[in-house]
């Protein structure tokens, strides 16, 4: 399981105090939440895995489920499938946050994310310019709570000083102590996700780029990114803001693919 994903995870005692005894492998099952989203939008990545629900004596599908998604390093979601009579489980490594909101109710599962409630998705967004030759990667894409490593859901600026940036605003002052942002899942990454700084604020009036210095400091990426990687900058107590800035310093044109906040 990544760094991010096992801050997350507890053993649920409880849970397995009320359950009858399974010889299921392991011990330990991840603080998941529950989340609708398209079965048709889990089968159509191409990581997803399908398992055969083959359940021991007394086990329950969701545990079974759950442990197989456990054991799995890169693991995001998990739904036993069909949700009445479950034969199957799917194990995912896409992103989907608790507060994700599904439009293919027809065809909503029930599964469950290993992701945090977080304050950024479904925030207000504002940023620089967008790189107008690729128009799907628009700066909405960071907050609709799922990302399937597709660049298409990416966030992609132009190049200029002007627009290498992004402002999430939640509204009045949040408190939170991480800020988790996904590079591309392509090698190009490196030009595009380099250098980058997270600032925070509760004042409105900025102009971007120069006077994101007035922000305070929350974290920052010096270097180039690798292909896919995932950046946590983490505050050790919690910084209560309003606005969430995202400014890359290199030259070239800004993309970043997800953003978490918590």
């Amino acid at each position: 399981m990544s760094q991010v994903g096992e801050q997350w995870c507890r053993v649920w005692v409880t849970m397995l105090l009320l359950l009858p005894s399974a010889p299921v492998e392991g011990g330990e099952l991840c603080l998941m939440r529950s989340v609708l989203i398209s079965l048709q939008r889990v089968q159509a990545d191409s990581f997803t895995k399908q398992e055969s629900l083959d359940l021991p004596p007394g086990a329950r599908p969701a545990l079974y489920c759950s442990n197989k998604c456990t054991l799995r390093d890169w693991c995001q979601l998990w739904c036993a499938y069909p949700s009445n009579t479950p034969t199957h489980c799917l194990i995912s490594n896409i992103i989907v946050m608790p507060t994700y909101q599904e439009t293919n109710l027809a065809d909503a599962l029930t599964c469950h994310t290993t992701r945090p409630k977080d304050l950024a998705t479904h925030a207000n967004i504002t940023a620089g310019k967008q790189y107008m030759s690729f128009p799907l990667r628009v700066k909405e894409n960071l907050l609709d709570g799922f990302y399937n490593y597709d660049k298409n859901q990416c966030f992609l600026t132009d190049s200029s000083n002007s627009d290498r940036w992004f402002t999430l605003d939640f509204g009045q002052p949040k408190c939170f102590q991480h800020v988790i942002l996904y590079a591309m899942n392509y090698d190009i990454a490196k030009d595009r996700f380099n250098n980058v700084q997270v600032r925070v604020s509760n004042v409105t009036a900025v102009t971007p780029p120069d006077d994101f210095s007035a922000y305070d400091l929350f974290g920052e990426f010096p270097g180039a990114a690798s292909r896919g990687q995932v950046v946590e900058m983490k505050s050790p107590k919690p910084v209560c803001a309003r606005f969430v800035t995202g400014h890359m310093l290199y030259n070239n044109a800004f993309q970043v693919c997800h953003v978490e906040v918590f």
